[in-house]
């Protein structure tokens, strides 16, 4: 059984502040029993379930058919940023959204951002 903290190339242990791609190596997350030697591995019965919980609420939900974009892809848009992830995926995020962006909408933010109307929106 892979790691139970390696989700959508990303490393969700408990002992970091986010999840995050910089720390994975995929023969060692995706192997039977490599992973217990991680120095972000955690047993999953030691950890607080509350923080578990409020850390998947905040993993990106990356589904490649959809998100993952070639690497000239950009939308030029100061409030998303480019993010390549471990796995040699390329993704937009838009902060604003609070979401990856799909490769449909990156043309569509790429030719419209200054007009955006989530941008323009007043923040409450």
């Amino acid at each position: 059984m892979p790691c139970p903290w390696y989700q959508h190339g990303m490393c969700t242990s408990s002992k970091l502040a986010e999840p995050t791609d910089a720390i994975v190596a995929i023969e060692r997350c995706s192997s039977e029993n490599l992973y217990r030697n991680c120095a972000y591995y955690v047993e999953p019965s030691t950890f607080n379930q509350r923080r578990h919980h409020t850390k998947r609420e905040r993993m990106l939900k990356i589904y490649p058919p959809i998100h993952a974009l070639s690497q000239n892809d950009v939308t030029g848009c100061p409030d998303a940023e480019s993010i390549n992830l471990e796995n040699g995926f390329k993704i937009e995020y838009c902060r604003v959204l609070d979401r990856p962006l799909t490769r449909y909408e990156v043309p569509l933010c790429r030719r419209g951002w200054q007009y955006c109307p989530y941008r323009l929106a007043p923040v409450e």
